[in-house]
């Protein structure tokens, strides 16, 4: 490729250092080893006196590559370019290292630990480090335990103080901290609280009918005291609730708005830094233990990780300044790749040696900021060769795609966050397209996501079978690979051959977690997850009937008939021998596909490259593989085929590929919005979230507020790059593509404004009658399925009954699928406050001034009074029923036995009291379950609409509690046939499934 003369230009220029903003497609490699070549071959620089930092290895292997043989005809020169230093920041410091490992105070000899061998110890570090403060500090270490608000998140992985402790002790290191630093000062909000207070107080112009209580409160605020801080700051800050719209305009609403919405929230994070100050010390005690273990266990095994190569080799040229002053002298020119990448702690170590720079990089593809990489390393460097007058080479002409596929990526995303808006300029040529190069795919209905990914495999078979492309022509590229099945179903489907790249994909593959299973099973015979999973997968076959027939004995009598030989063989034999005899001796490889048996072989040359390197107990292998399984992103075993292979990849995966054709698909998917409890950055210091003494609800610190705060804007500014890098990757065609969900994302918005034009669909596409007739053929015979019983829930809660109840179709949406759409209407505070009514009913103290009136309503009613009253009463009371060969769960706000009379009462806050029929069948059920705990039916169960007081007497009569008896097995027959039938009407119009996920028509 020959150079432009931008290109050339940013190539040749000297007298400065050099910062090339290379676009997508703008040749940023080549130009890296155009500048290495012209420095060898125009200036005589010797290629020994030029350092090249690579972000990849890969990337490090291609650079030298492809300059060895633009110097083939050089032999001096080219073995020079051997020797050179071209690799990544960390080859790099290990190779310093090694030159001056005395001078370092390392082991000549140090090794550099694999990523899950270094979180094994790490973890290990941690955990020593608080099961030794819990032994010396167990009341302190209690409390934290109660503070923090750990493991209430409610989906995915819970976080552990551990992890959470180790998440903040990695973003120490590449912070370049030793320690953590003292907290950071905060505003005090006392002063401004205790100000509008008084305001609230002081003023005579405010009568309206809320007035009164907002005076109370301002009061019982201002004779707080400054300290100590008790329960009862927390609680009064949780009550106030100042009715604004009934206060009526004037300098009391103004005080009031202004307490509300920013300095009582302020002041609230305020105080529980000052709660919980001396557990912040107790963290920063853990914190810094863990390091010291840590690099006690590194020492022991001489080693380090790859943090600890970049620490060592600053400390190394900081405390050595004649090293660090003849590294810098021994490079001439320093050339670095994708500068945005570099996170600060690489950035520090660069600044000590270099002496004259070159550096390329685009902030628009900055998308690692999980391996805490930061562009504003890049920005600020770059702002600083402007601020000096330099020129800064823009490289704004792409080579790679058309030119309507970056005019869509420019009406997309410039202006959005994180992206700086540039010029994107095609300069290569195409024939003209047979059709749209940009289009945009909507799978509807039901299974949308599975309509989405046939239509991507249908446009697919479509170009290949046309003679139009080849299937390695298609890179699909997903958020992650979470996504991915519903796109694997349909490449099979269509008898698509595919490769899957770019995430965890290789050991979460069914082969190989079944390989992993008779591992654990080999190395725990008490562990009876893996000893399961062993007898019911292909290395034994054994139904779920047998299985629990013949019980836990049974099971791990079943596995040392099998397999009880290899674990007796364990300590002796190669591991990756011991899962071949396992193979070979149930036939595992007999029935499966191609790529299943190359992902083995790859596991198997793991096995067998490790236990030559590192021989070490089956155990700690296991582990090993665990961590690597849960931290690598390691791509599947190319299969057979792999020359010509559609890429099914996440988008971090493809940065640095392109592809003729690429579908950014799964845009309906939404980023990971947890947040650490614990966090830290250098700014803000150490800041967590803790549980409000009063309310036990989570709540952040100034300093956490400050992290997550912005965390947010970096997620943000990241998820419109991490699109941005996506649809660059195509050269001549572009297909943006998503499953139609009830809530839009924020990708799937973008491309509907930027695409008008949509190909949409409610129906799987089907096969070429051509594929389909050979799979057809390939069947000896064409059979009903088998009837299934028995594949009922084993429990059920319920309200899923009552659910079940009302309308079938809409059960089989929300609880069976897991698809409730999230409420996008007014009204939402209602739960809020139904939730805050109950726990006040149950003898909670905490709660807001509306609902502490409508308890108090309810405590002096005729029921309340009974109630208090009673020889025998529960509150909140769980329960678990059998009743028709399931077991039932639920929750009764209120039964008690007063005058003989047992009496059971469910609180409800709605408005709409028309609701009553609807929740009848709950109340039976619930009568069921109390006839079984206290011996007899209830006498009476009551449906107590608070608001209102209005009581509504539901029959317990023979017939309708049969009828709540049927209405529990016709739930059980649905889940059994998989028949949900819609029961359409006037309610259907309120469901958020109406003219969506569900058919039903009005």
């Amino acid at each position: 490729m020959t150079l432009t003369p931008e290109q050339r230009k940013a190539v040749e220029r000297t007298g400065q250092d050099v910062c090339v903003v290379a676009g997508p497609g703008a040749g940023k490699t080549l130009v890296l080893i155009e500048r290495f070549a012209w420095l060898v071959e125009e200036r005589g620089v010797d290629p020994a006196r030029i350092l090249a930092i690579t972000f990849t290895e890969k990337a490090a292997t291609e650079i030298k590559d492809r300059l060895i043989k633009r110097f083939r005809g050089t032999p001096a020169r080219r073995e020079a370019i051997e020797r050179s230093w071209v690799s990544t920041i960390d080859g790099f410091c290990s190779r310093l290292l090694r030159q001056h490992a005395i001078a370092a105070g390392l082991p000549p000899d140090f090794g550099v630990l694999d990523q899950p061998v270094a979180d094994r110890l790490k973890r290990k570090a941690a955990e020593e480090a608080l099961d030794a403060l819990f032994g010396e500090r167990p009341a302190e270490m209690r409390r934290l335990l109660e503070a923090l608000d750990l493991s209430t998140q409610d989906d995915g992985r819970k976080p552990d103080l551990a992890r959470s402790l180790i998440d903040v002790y990695d973003t120490m290191r590449v912070a370049g901290a030793r320690e953590l630093p003292p907290a950071q000062p905060s505003p005090d909000l006392w002063p401004r609280a205790r100000e509008l207070a008084q305001q609230v107080l002081a003023d005579p112009s405010s009568g309206g009918a809320h007035t009164p209580r907002l005076r109370e409160w301002a009061g019982r605020f201002l004779a707080l005291p400054d300290s100590p801080l008790t329960r009862a700051h927390f609680e009064l800050a949780g009550t106030f609730d100042a009715y604004l719209n009934r206060i009526g305009k004037s300098r009391a609403q103004q005080a009031a708005e202004e307490l509300k919405n920013r300095v009582l929230p302020q002041l609230e994070a305020q105080w529980l830094a000052e709660f919980n100050a001396d557990l912040t010390g107790l963290l920063r005690a853990a914190v810094g233990r863990i390091d010291t273990l840590y690099r006690e266990k590194k020492l022991r095994d001489a080693a380090l990780d790859f943090a600890g190569l970049e620490e060592e080799a600053i400390r190394l040229l900081e405390s050595h300044e004649s090293i660090r002053c003849d590294t810098a002298d021994r490079f001439e020119q320093i050339l670095m790749d994708e500068l945005q990448d570099t996170n600060p702690l690489q950035w520090k170590l660069v600044n000590l040696v270099r002496r004259s720079f070159f550096a390329v990089g685009d902030i628009n593809q900055s998308i690692y900021s999980f391996r805490h990489a930061d562009p504003e390393v890049f920005e600020a460097y770059r702002e600083a060769l402007t601020s000096a007058g330099a020129t800064v080479d823009d490289l704004r002409e792409n080579h790679r795609s058309r030119q309507q596929i970056l005019d869509t990526v420019s009406r997309m995303l410039d202006g959005e966050p994180g992206i700086e808006p540039r010029p994107l300029i095609a300069a290569r040529q195409f024939a003209p397209a047979k059709g749209p190069a940009v289009e945009r795919f909507a799978g509807q209905g039901d299974r949308a996501e599975d309509v989405e990914a046939g239509l991507v495999a249908a446009r697919i078979r479509e170009l290949v079978d046309s003679g139009e492309r080849k299937f390695h022509h298609f890179g699909v590229l997903v958020r992650k690979l979470g996504s991915a099945g519903p796109f694997e179903r349909a490449f099979d489907r269509f008898s698509i051959p595919f490769l899957v790249s770019g995430g965890r994909t290789f050991l979460e593959a069914r082969e190989i977690r079944d390989l992993l299973a008779l591992v654990a099973a080999l190395v725990n015979p008490l562990d009876e997850i893996a000893l399961v999973g062993v007898l019911r997968g292909p290395f034994a076959g054994l139904s779920d009937e047998e299985i629990l027939k013949i019980g836990r004995d049974g099971w791990r009598e079943q596995f040392d008939a099998r397999y009880g030989r290899l674990r007796r063989f364990a300590g002796f034999v190669a591991p990756d021998r011991l899962l071949v005899t396992a193979l070979d001796e149930s036939g595992y490889m007999a029935n499966i596909s191609e790529r299943a048996r190359a992902n083995i072989q790859k596991l198997l040359a793991w096995l067998r490259r490790e236990h030559a390197a590192r021989p070490r107990p089956l155990a700690e292998l296991l582990e090993d593989l665990e961590s690597f399984r849960a931290t690598q992103a390691e791509a599947e075993a190319p299969p057979p085929e792999a020359g010509d292979v559609v890429r099914l990849m996440s988008i971090h995966a493809a940065k640095g590929l392109e592809f003729p054709v690429v579908f950014v698909s799964a845009l309906h998917g939404l980023p990971d919005r947890r947040r650490p409890v614990i966090a830290f950055s250098p700014a803000a210091g150490l800041g967590m979230k803790w549980r409000n003494p009063a309310t036990g609800k989570g709540q952040s610190d100034p300093a956490h507020r400050a992290i997550i705060e912005e965390l947010k804007r970096t997620e943000d500014d990241e998820e419109n790059r991490l699109l941005y890098v996506a649809m660059t990757r195509a050269e001549q065609s572009l297909i943006l593509s998503y499953a139609e969900r009830t809530k839009s994302s924020k990708w799937r918005k973008l491309a509907e404004a930027a695409i008008p034009e949509m190909t949409a669909a409610d129906r799987i596409p089907d096969p070429p009658a051509a594929i389909a007739s050979v799979a057809q053929s390939a069947a000896e015979e064409l059979v009903d399925p088998p009837a299934v019983a028995g594949q009922h829930d084993s429990s059920a809660a319920v309200t899923s009954v009552a659910l079940f109840d009302a309308c079938p179709r809409k059960y089989y949406l929300s609880r069976y699928l897991g698809l409730e759409p999230e409420y996008e209407g007014p009204g939402t505070g209602g739960m809020a406050l139904g939730l805050e009514v109950h726990a006040l009913l149950a003898g909670g103290t905490a709660g807001s001034l509306e609902a502490r009136e409508i308890a108090q309503r309810f405590r002096k009613s005729e029921l309340g009074r009974r109630a208090e009253r009673a020889t025998r009463v529960e509150r909140e009371f769980d329960f678990l029923l059998s009743l028709e060969d399931i077991v039932l769960q639920g929750q009764i706000d209120l039964w008690f036995e007063e005058s003989g009379e047992l009496v059971l009462v469910d609180y409800k806050t709605d408005r709409d009291e028309s609701s009553a029929t609807s929740y009848a069948l709950q109340l039976r059920l619930y009568a069921l379950a109390l006839e079984r705990y206290a011996g007899r039916l209830p006498d009476r169960a009551i449906l107590c609409y608070l608001r209102s007081d209005h009581n509504v007497e539901v029959s317990l009569e023979s017939k309708e509690l049969d009828a709540a008896r049927a209405a529990v097995r016709a739930l059980v027959r649905a889940q059994d046939s998989l028949k949900f039938p819609l029961k359409a009407g006037e309610q259907c119009r309120r469901c958020a499934f109406f003219q969506n996920a569900c058919p039903a028509t009005l």
